[in-house]
């Protein structure tokens, strides 16, 4: 019965692990897309407004941008989905996780949250 617990445990174990890493490479893919996207924006828009300012750029440019804006809306709106069903899905598991790894789930969520809002912030 003993030997029974322990594999559970050692089991709880490495699911606890395996769940860490699996945010941390999430998370860290997550972060390095939305700060690519968030440095490809910026570039766009002094591109634009350089464009602009010498007055070589037709009207039309600047309607492409009030559209791609909407686009991004739209798309953060469907990530924002995603988000939501994998973290209900995902929430058995995180309550069955020691509580030092729910405090790093968490923390990684809470910062997700961030990046998506400062991103999502800076391009209005």
């Amino acid at each position: 019965m003993d030997d029974l617990r322990q594999d559970i445990a050692r089991a709880a174990q490495a699911a606890a692990g395996f769940a860490k890493e699996a945010s941390y490479v999430a998370i860290g893919a997550g972060v390095l897309g939305l700060q690519k996207a968030q440095v490809r924006r910026h570039e766009l828009a002094v591109a634009a407004e350089r464009a602009k300012e010498s007055g070589t750029v037709p009207g039309s440019l600047f309607d492409g941008r009030e559209q791609m804006l909407k686009r991004a809306r739209g798309l953060d709106s469907s990530v924002a989905q995603v988000i939501k069903v994998v973290d209900s899905t995902l929430e058995s598991v995180f309550q069955r996780l020691p509580q030092p790894v729910q405090a790093i789930v968490q923390q990684a969520r809470e910062a997700r949250d961030e990046l998506r809002a400062k991103v999502l912030g800076s391009s209005a």
